[in-house]
């Protein structure tokens, strides 16, 4: 449009030649082509239409024939309905009119569509008009885009403090996409009917789209889908539905960002509520034109350079985030001076694009420098616009604001966040988050692995108290409604057992968690972390179940030992063969309590049992040891092993062994019996002294024939045959 005005024939207009146009007149013209949202001039009494390129879309097929048509020449209907505005302001009766919400329907693409704009029609003085008011300057911002798809930055106070100073921001917000936690300062929670402890702590996404006005929730929707799975920078505006059933206007911006495998991962931004700051640029653009309001309220610094006069402004604001004096004068070259090495190829490549017809016509990036006065490092933000007569670029236009400490805190949650979630994954835990107030219930990645289900299913209280197992449930339900008691308010401790959906697996769970309390003394958030502790519970009980059994077999060793000792010192022989006896026997039993510890007290192989008796009597040169692989009972290895030991002990003394030539050969199988495995185990003595049965039995025999029967539920039997002692033994195999 600013090419189109230049070009424009006004000789023909009552405005007359463009060298013959008031001051006043120059620079409204000017102000208006230099703005980049939608203003027109309508000057004079004929009220002759000026507009710029943001004001075009609302003159449909009108555009560009518009420029320069007096009011009489619109439609009667338009006519009609402000003339009486235009003539109040001309004639200084009306100071001006302001619309909050005007609905106008716009040209985008070649189709129509409806948008929403605050405009304001206010007098442009002239002193050399007849009543000192030139024309009306029609200002309208539209407010019809919002934002979607925004990532909440987690903010601390400072930085929000920060951000509204600098930027105008009223909200700072971060979207955790992967755990779908949005976390936000309290006045975007304010703006979306949230709580502000909730916001802080962080929230699922959908807690804040029931604000979002209805007429904007789906394309919102389809711009946060998009921005996530593509990343990059992004911005909208949108209406937000108060709690009074008010409606305001926010924009955001933010930016999008990919994980190393091109997923979605997070986003962040600010928010600036356009109501009140549209409002301020309204009533500042009627008592002083050609200001840059939303520059001045934002606290950002202005600038302006004419490249082909060689001019450079730079206001006050603008100098000190640079470190320069007011009265040093602007260059392109000290400008230059005072970026980073680093960054300095890139913003040249950027304003020269931005200046280039062919380019994108503006400039918008973060870049460092070193501040003049001090050296310190800063980082800067700038947003510009070219504006271009024919070919060449006779304006550039923007603002700056230092955004080092929004740069420095999002770094540092950041780190913050990484090193929590290495942390959290270390340490094997997963967490939840309940919304009381809405049941809604989020998990995350590793808390559906311990429910045993496919992160993302949908979840709810219901589904967690499915998976419990039945015995622990009334326990957990109890815990639950003590924590979320408002007169008891206990800490959440418990662990149980749950069966998995999916996998059907029973583990063991330990969960912790903490109930957060509105002033109205009602839980409205359940807060926690699960903790998979099946493997230490199966390690308790393993341990419980050892002790029990070392309780078991030492009472049971110690009355083995006591019947031994009472055996072996009856007054019927002599103390040393007495105390020989004893130690013997002591010994057999010690050979089988180790040989059962080998087996960790499981049992033991029978071939295991009679190689080791071989190995303490003479060797397996004279034992001939046969019989299929048998597992006993530790009791019936223990039994066993002091009968076969006794055997031996008498066949060295006074059998088989006591010869060089004699041998023992000892047989086993399966007894042919139904019902529980029994074994059949035969001991035969042979090439040793001639055998005579004994007149009177002693400790050895009544222990294997009373004795091993007792113990193992079975028989023994001993043959004093002449040629050697045979003795059969039928036993239970799990005694």
């Amino acid at each position: 449009m600013a090419a189109r005005v230049s070009a424009f024939d006004w000789s023909t207009t009552p405005l007359g030649p463009r060298d013959s146009w008031s001051p006043a007149l120059r620079l409204s013209v000017d102000m208006i082509l230099a703005a980049n949202f939608p203003m027109a001039l309508r000057w004079g009494p004929e009220l002759v239409l000026v507009y710029n390129d943001a004001y075009a879309p609302a003159l449909h097929q009108n555009h560009p024939q518009a420029l320069g048509v007096l009011f009489t020449q619109t439609s009667p209907e338009f006519q009609a309905s402000i003339r009486a505005l235009h003539d109040d302001i001309l004639s200084g009766a009306s100071p001006g009119y302001a619309f909050e919400k005007l609905p106008l329907r716009v040209t985008r693409g070649g189709k129509q569509e409806l948008g929403y704009f605050r405009a304001s029609y206010s007098p442009v003085p002239d002193a050399t008009a007849a009543n000192g008011v030139g024309g009306v300057l029609v200002a309208a911002v539209e407010i019809s885009q919002s934002v979607a798809d925004q990532k909440t930055l987690r903010t601390t106070q400072e930085r929000y403090a920060m951000a509204r100073e600098a930027a105008g921001v009223v909200g700072a917000w971060e979207w955790d996409i992967k755990a779908n936690r949005v976390y936000a300062d309290a006045r975007y929670a304010e703006l979306h009917n949230v709580a502000p402890e909730f916001a802080e702590a962080g929230l699922p996404a959908q807690s804040y789209t029931p604000a979002v006005h209805p007429e904007d929730a789906g394309r919102i929707r389809d711009t946060a889908l998009k921005a996530a799975r593509e990343g990059g920078d992004f911005s909208e505006e949108y209406r937000l539905v108060q709690a009074d059933g008010s409606i305001r206007w926010v924009y955001t911006r933010g930016r999008a960002y990919l994980d190393d495998e091109g997923l979605p991962h997070r986003n962040t931004g600010v928010i600036v509520d356009i109501t009140e700051r549209k409002q301020v640029e309204a009533e500042l653009a009627a008592a002083r034109l050609g200001l840059d309001l939303a520059a001045q309220a934002a606290g950002m610094g202005r600038w302006d350079h004419k490249p082909y006069r060689g001019e450079r402004y730079w206001d006050a604001r603008a100098r000190s985030i640079f470190g320069l004096t007011s009265d040093e004068a602007p260059s392109q070259e000290r400008f230059e001076s005072l970026l980073h090495p680093d960054d300095l190829p890139a913003i040249r490549a950027a304003v020269a694009a931005a200046m280039d017809q062919a380019g994108p016509g503006a400039i918008n990036m973060e870049y460092r420098i070193r501040r003049a006065d001090d050296g310190a490092e800063r980082w800067v933000e700038t947003f510009g616009q070219a504006f271009f007569e024919g070919d060449q670029c006779v304006r550039f236009v923007g603002v700056v604001s230092d955004v080092t400490e929004r740069r420095e805190a999002v770094a540092r949650l950041l780190r913050q966040e990484e090193t929590l979630r290495q942390a959290v994954d270390a340490a094997d835990v997963g967490t939840w988050d309940l919304d009381i107030d809405s049941g809604a219930l989020t998990w995350s990645d590793r808390c559906y692995q311990m429910f045993g289900m496919s992160p993302g299913d949908t979840v709810d209280v219901d589904t967690a108290y499915a998976l419990i197992h039945p015995a622990d449930l009334i326990r957990v339900r109890d815990a639950t409604l003590q924590a979320m008691d408002p007169a008891i308010r206990p800490e959440y401790a418990v662990e149980y057992r749950a069966i998995g959906r999916d996998d059907h697996v029973e583990r063991w769970l330990g969960v912790k968690g903490k109930v957060f309390f509105g002033d109205d003394g009602k839980a409205h958030r359940f807060v926690g972390a699960v903790v998979n502790i099946t493997d230490r519970k199966r390690s308790e009980l393993h341990l419980r179940l050892l002790v029990n059994e070392l309780n078991h077999r030492v009472k049971n060793s110690l009355a083995t030992i006591q019947a031994i000792a009472a055996q072996s010192f009856t007054g019927e022989r002599a103390l040393p063969q007495a105390q020989e006896a004893f130690s013997s026997r002591i010994v057999a039993l010690a050979e089988a309590h180790d040989l059962l510890t080998r087996e960790n007290w499981e049992g033991a192989e029978l071939h295991d049992v009679t190689e080791r008796l071989a190995a303490l009597h003479g060797g397996p040169a004279r034992f001939e040891l046969s019989g299929p692989s048998i597992r006993l009972s530790p009791k019936t290895a223990l039994s066993l092993s002091m009968a076969l030991h006794e055997l031996a002990t008498n066949a060295m003394k006074y059998g088989a062994l006591s010869t060089p030539e004699g041998r023992i050969r000892v047989v086993w199988d399966f007894a042919p019996e139904p019902g529980a495995a029994r074994l059949d185990l035969t001991w035969t003595e042979s090439g040793g002294p001639l055998v005579k049965p004994p007149t009177d039995r002693g400790f050895g025999s009544r222990l294997i024939e009373r004795g091993l029967a007792a113990e193992l539920s079975g028989s023994a039997a001993i043959d004093f045959q002449p040629e050697g002692v045979v003795c059969r033994i039928r036993a239970l195999l799990e005694a």
